[in-house]
Parts: structure tokens; sequence; C-alpha cells
């Protein structure tokens, strides 16, 4: 039986034109029912002795409805595409296939992640008229849900579910989001306590608090691990501490760096950098504005760092 092309799926043609998803006698579909992402082209093969119409509307096709030709029907919303067979000017088959086009998913402005005061997360949807409906409570969302009409506030661990509906489609997937809200700006305890310390120093001394910046952080910390292998300002490839702000894209011509080991607490070994009036000047610097700690533990001592940057 030889096939002639009528509806034919956009980004899989060839693969489509040698194999029928749905198969009848006289005719079949190139996809089968389901819900699919983005806009669909379906094809109908049909052999040489059968004249095959369509309607998308609902109703029943009869030999007075569209034929089958060889450009697709394109679906961009829920439809129903129904089909009449002739063979010799009698109705031999009938078959449908239901195709619904998934809602675009919705977004949120802010990422899952930790964060130290409270969050005002935005939604959105690519798709004009999207309804969008969330939950905080973990469970799914549904029509039923609170629907989204301003930023949602997160003051408190949330997991935020939230999910889009339009009109013509199907709903979107769910699109989950999991905040976790800390007054502490480090998970580790010990770096959260030199960071609380050195401000509680720097406010003693009349100086604004520095401001903990996660890239810097991330530094600092490498820098303690680096200093548990070799302890000194240089690198162990030979190269000084602030290679890495340059490779970062922080260097700032206020910076400076504080590494102490062996103090098991952070009040020690701020105590050991406040009785120095080069690692003072770096806790005490004036025109400081941002901060970084490393805190690393080798098993055999414990290693700070504290990492110290201006605005320019």
């Amino acid at each position: 039986m030889k096939l002639k092309t009528a509806i034919i799926t956009a980004f899989a043609a060839a693969c489509l034109l040698s194999t029928a998803a749905s198969a009848g006698e006289y005719h079949s579909f190139s996809l089968e029912s389901g819900t699919y992402g983005g806009a669909q082209f379906v094809w109908i093969y049909t052999d040489d002795d059968t004249e095959v119409y369509y309607t998308t509307d609902g109703s029943a096709p009869d030999s007075s409805s569209a034929p089958v030709g060889s450009a697709p029907v394109v679906v961009t919303e829920n439809t129903t595409i129904r089909t009449a067979a002739y063979t010799d000017g009698e109705l031999t088959e009938t078959d449908s296939v239901t195709i619904k086009i998934r809602t675009a998913s919705p977004r949120a402005n802010k990422d899952s992640g930790t964060y130290n005061d409270k969050v005002k997360v935005k939604l959105s949807c690519a798709e004009d008229g999207a309804r969008i409906y969330y939950t905080t409570d973990g469970s799914t969302p549904t029509k039923e849900s609170k629907r989204y009409r301003k930023a949602i506030t997160i003051t408190e661990d949330t997991t935020l579910k939230f999910i889009a509906y339009s009109d013509d489609h199907a709903k979107s997937k769910v699109v989950t989001r999991r905040y976790k809200i800390t007054d502490s700006v480090y998970e580790n305890e010990q770096r959260q306590q030199m960071f609380e310390l050195v401000n509680s120093t720097r406010a003693e001394k009349g100086l604004a608090p520095l401001e903990e910046l996660p890239e810097l952080s991330d530094i600092a910390q490498q820098r303690a691990k680096e200093c548990s292998a070799y302890f000194s300002h240089w690198r162990p490839n030979g190269t000084k501490w602030y290679t890495l702000l340059e490779q970062a894209g922080l260097m700032r011509s206020v910076r400076g760096e504080n590494i102490a080991y062996f103090y098991p607490t952070a009040k020690q070994a701020l105590a050991a950098w406040m009785d120095d009036s080069g690692h003072r000047a770096n806790v005490l610097a004036p025109d400081g504005k941002y901060i970084g700690i490393g805190y690393y533990n080798n098993g055999y001592a414990s290693y700070w760092v504290q990492l110290v940057l201006g605005d320019g």
C-alpha cells in the first residue's frame, strides 16, 4: 500500500513519513492522543484508493469537510481532529486524535536557595493571558489554590509550588522552588562566629559592619584549605593570595588577608589578629566594605582566613 502524506510533526518529519503512530485500516495519524509542549503538526497517512476528510471543531466530518491534502494541520491549542475515510464514495472508516498543548511553564525571579532576609518572589509566564496558581505548604497547586497577583514575600523556610493555566491549553507542569531563610550568613558555625565577632569589634570602634560577599567567602574558604597545606600569604602554586581576586574580577585597591592556625575558637583567632598591627588594620579597615570568612580543620588544627575588600 503506497502512502501519501497529509499531516506531519514539525520536528520529526523524516521518522513520521515511515512510521505511523496511530494506525487504522485505511488511514492513520502521525501523533497519538496526548499532551505536548508547543505547537504540533500532524500528518495523516492514507492509501491511494482512499479519500480522507477532517474537522478540527469537534463536528463529525463527511465528504463535504476539508480534504486531507499535502499541507499539515497546525495544532496550537487543544484540538480534536476527527476524520472520515471514503473508498469509492463509501464511508469506510472514522477515527479521531486529541492533541492537547501544554501551557508554558511559569518562572520565578528568585532561584531556590538560602537567603539571609525575607525574599520577594515574582512569578511570570511567557504565555499571554496565563493564570498562575501557587501553594506555599508543599502541596500540588490547582485552580483551587491561591491565584498569583502580586509578589510573594517569603519570610521563613518555604516550598513554593506554582502552575499556569490558559484558555484552550492544558495546564503547565508544576514548578517547585525551595527557599531557606536564616539569620546566619554562614551555615558553618565557626565562620558565622568569626563574621559576627569581626563586625562587633568594628562596632565597638564606631566602624560600619562589613557585608558578606559570597564570592569572597568562596575564595576565603579556598585559602583556608590552601593554608592547611602551605601556611603563608603566598599560595601553594607560588603566587600571592590576591591572584584569586584577580581571577574572580574582585581586585580592589583596598584589600587585605588575615590568616591564623591552631586557634580552636574564632574568639582566640581574632584576639591574635588584634594583637598585631597589620592584622588589626585589616579587621578595622575604615574603607572596608565586604568580608569573606574561611575556616578549615584538617583533623589536626583549625585554619582561619578573613578577607576584606573596599568598594573600589
